[in-house]
Order: C-alpha cells, then structure tokens, then sequence
C-alpha cells in the first residue's frame, strides 16, 4: 500500500490539489451569495388592518441598508382606461396647506432597514390620485364613482452608494360594490411585490421619473 501511494505521489498531490481548489470555490460561492443578498435591495408592499379599502398601504424596507423613497405611485384601472398617479405627497387637491415639517407633507424620505412606513388607506390614495387627475370633483369622497377594476402602487426607491433607482409594484383587485357607505373590498392580485427589473418596466420608471420631476 505505502509503496503504492508513494509511487502515485504525484498523481494523487494533483487530486488533493483539485478537491481543495473545489472546496474554496464552493466557500467563494457562498461568500459572494451572502454579498450579493445583502446588497440586494428589497421592499414589501402590503395591505394592513383590513381587506377593504380603508386599509392601510404599508411599506416595509426589508433591505440590509436604509432606502430613500423617491416617488410613490398609484395606478387607477378601469374596464377601459388606465390613469397613473404620484401620490409622493400630501393631498393638495382640496386646498390645505399643511405645515412643512418632516413627513406632515410628503411620504418621500429615508426608510432604515426593517422600518415599515404606512402611506394611508387605500381609499385616500385613490381619492387624492382621482381628484389631482380630476377624474371626480375635489369635494366627492366615493370612489365608487370611478368605477375601478383594480389598482396599481408602485414604489420607486434609491438604494446604495450609487443611489440607484430600483422600482417595486404589487396590484391589488378591487371586489363587490359598497352599499350603506361601507367600503369597497380590496386584496392583493399577487402573493409578493414585484421589482421592476425588465426593460420595459425599466422604461416605464424613467418616464414616471422624468414625469414627475
């Protein structure tokens, strides 16, 4: 055995060599995986404290690092036409002028990581998007009126030291009719957010960045 081995030292110093090379590249592999999640970031939409649309529209930085948000946007469907919105700030439609002090007139700004952000009930949103996009008159307050489909919120974000714009989007499909001023039922049409990474969402997010701005 030893006379054998000692005769096929080099052959088997040549394997050792490879299952140890295959080794730390499978460490490297995971090393770099752990970067890339930690660096990766990653934001939830979600609906909170209830299943109609005076629930809250909650965004949640689930990210390593902090986020900015850049712009928040709502989508309004109906059977046929399609409107999009900012809703980056405070509802201006009727008139108010609220003071300007940290977050009492724009939900844009800084998002620490595992901090969630509520940006108001579903059913504000739709009002302040319809009345700024004057598809009801600025005193109505029923979005039945608007006949909806089903609803879009889009969140644009900057994320790094590079500060790149990174979208994420999750639809919601509105259900029944209200009757008695009760609210219209709303769930999510996805079990997850989506980040905008193709390049027709691409496109689209540069077009509402340079609309908006």
């Amino acid at each position: 055995m030893w006379s054998w081995i000692m005769e096929n030292a080099r052959g088997l110093s040549a394997v050792g060599t490879f299952l140890t090379l295959l080794v730390w590249l499978f460490y490297a592999q995971l090393v770099l995986y752990s970067f890339r999640r930690q660096r990766r970031s990653r934001l939830l939409i979600n609906q909170a404290y209830g299943n109609d649309t005076s629930s809250i529209c909650l965004l949640s930085n689930m990210s390593h690092e902090p986020i900015y948000i850049q712009l928040l946007l709502i989508t309004l469907r109906t059977h046929d036409n399609e409107t999009t919105c900012s809703v980056t700030d405070l509802d201006r439609s009727r008139g108010d002028h609220a003071e300007v002090a940290g977050h009492t007139v724009t939900r844009q700004g800084p998002l620490n990581s595992g901090q969630s952000m509520a940006t108001g009930t579903f059913n504000n949103l739709v009002l302040q998007a319809a009345r700024e996009n004057r598809l009801i008159d600025a005193t109505c307050d029923d979005i039945t009126e608007l006949g909806l489909e089903s609803i879009s919120m889009t969140a644009i974000i900057n994320y790094g030291p590079d500060g790149q714009a990174i979208g994420f989007e999750r639809d919601f499909i509105i259900q029944g009719e209200a009757d008695d001023d009760d609210y219209l039922r709303i769930r999510p049409r996805t079990v997850a957010t989506n980040r905008l990474k193709d390049r027709r969402s691409q496109r689209r997010m540069s077009r509402w960045i340079q609309r908006m701005n």
